[in-house]
């Protein structure tokens, strides 16, 4: 089916939960969002995710890729331009 994702995502559906509601910000909790939204289908598409978290196509797809690239550690480290350097 044309539209949904293609992401191995390694973590359980248990440890997403647990992961989301140790997080203290905002920013990392919308990015566990994602995540565990996938995993517990819930959404299959980045529109639909879009849709669920009120976040632009174009950032969830960036969240992914992060994810893709790095894992958990690499989705949450959180980058300000202004400074550039990464803040977890």
């Amino acid at each position: 089916m044309s539209g949904i994702l293609k992401i191995n995502i390694t973590e359980s559906e248990e440890v997403l939960k647990k992961l989301f509601l140790d997080q203290k910000t905002t920013k990392h909790r919308e990015r566990v969002q994602i995540l565990y939204l996938l995993v517990t289908h819930q959404a299959e598409t980045i529109g639909h995710l879009a849709a669920l978290t009120g976040r632009h196509r174009v950032t969830i797809s960036r969240w992914l890729s992060q994810y893709r690239q790095g894992g958990l550690e690499n989705l949450l480290t959180i980058w300000y331009k202004l400074y550039f350097f990464p803040v977890s």
